[in-house]
């Protein structure tokens, strides 16, 4: 079930990203507090996948083992980027959603702000992007597990 939760929520994460991005992009004159609430929306949602990245990372008895022998995993590419590499750009991807949301709710003027939430977004997706488990993640919702 964890696994679930954090998958569908890996999805919520992309759309709201991509939603927010094209909000900053085409509505940037007419920015206003609904798409504000977008940028801590998609915090929120990272938020709630990191907690349940490390949920699993804490319960997960793959992860457990792999932690347990750090210097083999530190030389398999794939127990690596399980073990390491993914959980700690998804924390610098919640920290990076973190510094968006705030700036932009302090920004003044609407450009400044769709600006800067078209930055930090980005930004925040790009981090994410960089390794996500694409292969795994569309496998769980086609079946092909």
């Amino acid at each position: 079930l964890l696994l679930w939760v954090h998958n569908l929520l890996a999805w919520l994460v992309l759309v709201t990203g991509v939603l927010v991005i094209v909000r900053a992009a085409t509505r940037a004159p007419t920015w206003s507090d609904a798409d504000t609430a977008w940028v801590r929306r998609l915090t929120l949602l990272v938020h709630l996948q990191l907690v349940a990245g490390l949920a699993l990372w804490f319960t997960s008895p793959a992860v457990a083992a792999a932690r347990a022998t750090m210097s083999t995993t530190m030389q398999d590419p794939a127990l690596r980027r399980l073990v390491v590499e993914h959980p700690t750009l998804m924390l610098l991807a919640a920290i990076t959603a973190t510094i968006a949301s705030v700036r932009v709710r302090k920004a003044s003027g609407s450009l400044i702000k769709a600006k800067t939430a078209l930055v930090g977004v980005a930004l925040t997706l790009a981090l994410i992007a960089a390794v996500l488990p694409w292969a795994r993640l569309v496998t769980v919702w086609t079946g092909d597990v």
